[in-house]
């Protein structure tokens, strides 16, 4: 993994972190604690052309003409930065910095705000943060604080994809009825730059969106 090729004694890595937060779990691919921030990865290996947005629910994935739904894994890694905000209340928001990284399997077509990257691009991009944000002794508290909220047993896993499950057939469940899955409002149908779709009554409040 090219996060391996990051100097250990500026760059923590923690891979796999899972935490419990307000009675929900969050499973992180990895976090990089630094002076330069705690950045917060989600890492994707789709094929394909990719194309999304910020604030779509759901992305594309274009594979020979044969398009798939996925989510959005910029807003489920914006869930994973809440998550950390929690567990870590004495952080300056700030410092969270949200990074997704796909493999070169996928040619991405996005229009992001947020660093969407390649793998191989990964390392690149979190040395050119170089505003400091944390002292060292933040640091290592910070990244002390996370192995030790680090849950690795199998009961507490197998607990939270039962948990991923559940919550998936719920926003399933409100789609197949015309509710937006985030906040229960209508679901109205629209017309945009990319063609038809889905979106909230509950605009600009809620900015979920799915395509027609």
């Amino acid at each position: 993994m090219w996060l391996k090729l990051l100097s250990s004694d500026q760059y923590k890595v923690i891979n796999d972190l899972l935490i419990s937060s307000h009675g929900h779990t969050s499973q992180i691919d990895h976090v990089v604690v630094s002076e330069y921030g705690i950045f917060v990865i989600e890492t994707k290996n789709y094929k394909g052309w990719i194309y999304g947005g910020n604030y779509s629910e759901f992305w594309t994935q274009n594979i020979f003409g044969k398009k798939y739904e996925l989510h959005n894994p910029i807003l489920q890694n914006q869930g994973h930065v809440r998550a950390l905000k929690r567990l870590l209340p004495d952080v300056s928001p700030d410092t969270f910095i949200p990074i997704v990284a796909f493999s070169r399997r996928a040619t991405l077509k996005l229009s992001t705000k947020e660093p969407v990257v390649y793998w191989s691009r990964l390392r690149r991009t979190i040395r050119t943060y170089k505003t400091k944000l944390l002292t060292p002794e933040m640091v290592e508290q910070v990244y002390t604080l996370l192995l030790s909220s680090n849950q690795v047993s199998k009961e507490k896993r197998k607990q939270h994809v039962k948990n991923v499950k559940t919550t998936i057939t719920r926003n399933q469940h409100a789609l197949a009825n015309n509710r937006c899955p985030r906040c229960g409002g209508q679901l109205v149908l629209r017309d945009g730059k990319y063609g038809r779709f889905y979106g909230c009554q509950n605009y600009p409040n809620c900015r979920y969106t799915h395509q027609a």
